[in-house]
C-alpha cells in the first residue's frame, strides 16, 4: 500500500480502538456517579464533565499512540481527529435516532468507533501532505 493509505489505515485503527475505549470507559463512570441524583443533574454531570475531560485524556492516548508509530507532526492528526470524530458522531447519532430504528442496548459504541475510524482516517488524509514547514527552502540550503 502507498504511503497515504497506510498513515489513513492506521490513524482509523487507533482512532477506533481509543473512541470504543472512551466510550467503555465514560459509561460506567457515568453509571456510578449518576446513583442517588437527580435526571437532570446527572445528564449534566456526564455531558458537560465525565465526557468532554475523558475525550480529552483519550485523545492524548491517541496522540501518544502515533506518536510511538513515529509519525512527525502528530499533532494535525490529534487536534483533527476527534474534530471530525465529533462531527461524524453527532451526524450517525441523529441519523439513527431520526430514522426511528429500534436500535440494541449496544449500539452507541459501534457509532462512536465507526465515526472516530472514519474522522481519524480524514484527518491523517487531509493533513498527508503537511510537514510543519512553510517552503522547505531552508532546508535545502536555497536562499529566499
Amino acid at each position: 500500500m502507498t504511503r497515504p493509505v497506510m498513515r489513513a489505515a492506521t490513524a482509523a485503527v487507533v482512532g477506533a480502538l481509543c473512541a470504543a475505549a472512551w466510550w467503555m470507559s465514560f459509561v460506567p463512570i457515568g453509571h456510578s456517579l449518576c446513583t442517588g441524583t437527580s435526571a437532570i443533574g446527572c445528564v449534566a454531570l456526564i455531558y458537560l464533565w465525565v465526557a468532554p475531560i475523558s475525550a480529552v485524556v483519550w485523545a492524548f492516548v491517541v496522540w501518544a499512540l502515533l506518536r510511538l508509530a513515529r509519525w512527525r507532526p502528530v499533532w494535525p492528526i490529534a487536534v483533527l481527529g476527534p474534530l471530525g470524530s465529533s462531527v461524524l458522531c453527532l451526524a450517525g447519532g441523529l441519523t439513527v435516532v431520526g430514522m426511528h430504528f429500534r436500535t440494541p442496548e449496544g449500539i452507541g459504541v459501534l457509532i462512536v468507533t465507526i465515526s472516530a475510524a472514519a474522522g481519524y482516517a480524514l484527518a491523517a488524509v487531509a493533513t498527508a501532505g503537511y510537514r510543519g514547514r512553510r517552503d522547505g527552502a531552508e532546508h535545502r540550503g536555497q536562499d529566499g
